[in-house]
């Protein structure tokens, strides 16, 4: 029993450092993000482009996504276990990234917006589900 329990210990330590690796790889990835942002603000203002300022918008809500991303990689590593309503929180987040895109480029049909729609309230019911129904309540 003390072999198994040895070979768990080495796979959740090499499992934590896989996930703190990640973490550190998001953290990078964010300011990677945040410098080609500051990177072309000045260009954006000047021209007036509008591709670029597609392209800001785009990457100003994928620092949110990143944001969101990274403190689900730390709660991980806090608290060992995945929270179910981080994870739906940053699905919420990924899909009103998704929406605001389609809105700013209005290219939203109604099949679109309702398939989007059922996906936002099924994870804001998964959300609320998992706040009232945590494993520290049992």
């Amino acid at each position: 029993m003390e072999r198994q329990d040895k070979k768990y210990r080495i796979l959740n330590s090499m499992y934590e450092a896989v996930v703190y690796v990640m973490a550190v790889v998001m953290f990078f990835l964010l300011i990677g993000n945040v410098y080609t942002i500051l990177r072309q603000l000045p260009e954006t203002i000047l021209t007036g482009d509008k591709h670029l300022f597609d392209t800001m918008i785009t990457q100003v809500l994928t620092f949110f996504v990143l944001i969101e991303l990274i403190r689900a990689f730390t709660e991980y590593l806090e608290f060992r276990r995945v929270r179910l309503y981080i994870m739906a929180e940053l699905a919420a987040i990924f899909v009103l990234r998704e929406i605001l895109i389609m809105l700013y480029a209005q290219e939203l049909d109604w099949l679109k917006l309702l398939s989007i729609s059922v996906l936002l309230v099924s994870v804001a019911v998964v959300r609320t589900l998992a706040i009232i129904h945590t494993p520290a309540k049992r």
